[in-house]
């Protein structure tokens, strides 16, 4: 299979990248062509760069993802959130070939209740970012019925191998044991939050997924501080490092039985760790860690 991926230089992107290579034919898009604003001359360079390569799919994982920065600078996020998947959509329905787009649990920020939530649920996202992304859904899904939308949680990892890592739950975990300073943790967040290498373990099976939006990543229902603290066990930390703080009520848990009954399964938020852990050898090099 060919795959023409999107955000090779990213936080997923970079390691979907690496991984994929492995088994198929990738080519990474150039990120100037990824920027800016979407002229019909910038969409055709995009066509002429597809078209060169011929791929079965795209895989875009590009995206302006942090949520405060979306906040601010909407138009930046319309662009790069929007407009851009929605120009992938059509390069790919004149191309001939397949779309994978990476969404955000972040289409479920307004919903009520606990969760977890499906896919059918109805929305109104509260945010920025959740607007775009589910506006950039329903665009592509209009211009390209077989496309496939992904909506991921927040993701982990730590800094390995030169490749980019951004600030995450367990980075702000660590950061705090190291300068014994308290993270303090909504205790009424809800929410999956999912090893990114689960994720990446998971993308050759959602290359061939049916047609249709997907909750990808890690389910149940707990808050951020519940999963702090079971990591704090699981690493050997005290769990005086994470301090739980009440906050406004939120949910974005994702209900995944959808991806499930396609064979694809991710550990839960507390066992994601653990896979971390056997990955970079965190026993080897900390043996007090309670794993």
């Amino acid at each position: 299979m060919r795959i023409l991926l999107t955000g090779a230089t990213g936080f997923l992107g970079s390691r979907a990248n690496e991984s994929l290579r492995s088994r198929y034919e990738v080519q990474a898009l150039p990120s100037d062509l990824l920027r800016g604003e979407m002229t019909p001359a910038r969409e055709e360079a995009l066509y002429a760069a597809a078209a060169a390569f011929a791929p079965q799919v795209i895989l875009h994982t590009a995206a302006i993802s942090d949520t405060g920065y979306a906040e601010t600078h909407p138009e930046e996020s319309y662009l790069a959130n929007v407009l851009l998947p929605e120009t992938l959509a059509r390069i790919c329905a004149r191309a001939g070939c397949g779309l994978v787009a990476c969404s955000s649990d972040q289409v479920y920020n307004g919903c009520e209740g606990s969760g977890p939530f499906a896919e059918e649920m109805p929305l109104a996202p509260v945010n920025v970012y959740g607007r775009h992304k589910l506006e950039a859904e329903r665009r592509v899904a209009d211009l390209l019925p077989g496309a496939i939308s992904l909506r991921l949680s927040w993701m982990y990892d730590l800094p390995a191998c030169g490749l980019p890592t951004h600030r995450n739950l367990l980075t702000n975990l660590l950061a705090a044991a190291l300068h014994a300073e308290p993270l303090r943790l909504s205790d009424t967040d809800f929410r999956g939050v999912t090893y990114v290498r689960d994720v990446v373990r998971a993308l050759p099976a959602a290359l061939v997924l049916p047609g249709g939006t997907y909750n990808f990543g890690s389910d149940g229902v707990m808050n951020v501080a519940q999963i702090a603290l079971g990591w704090c066990r699981s690493l050997g930390l005290p769990p005086t490092t994470v301090q739980p703080i009440a906050g406004k009520p939120r949910s974005l848990c994702m209900d995944c039985a959808r991806a499930a009954e396609q064979g694809i399964h991710f550990e839960d938020s507390i066992e994601g760790i653990q896979s971390l852990m056997d990955d970079c050898g965190w026993s080897r090099l900390f043996p007090s860690a309670q794993g």
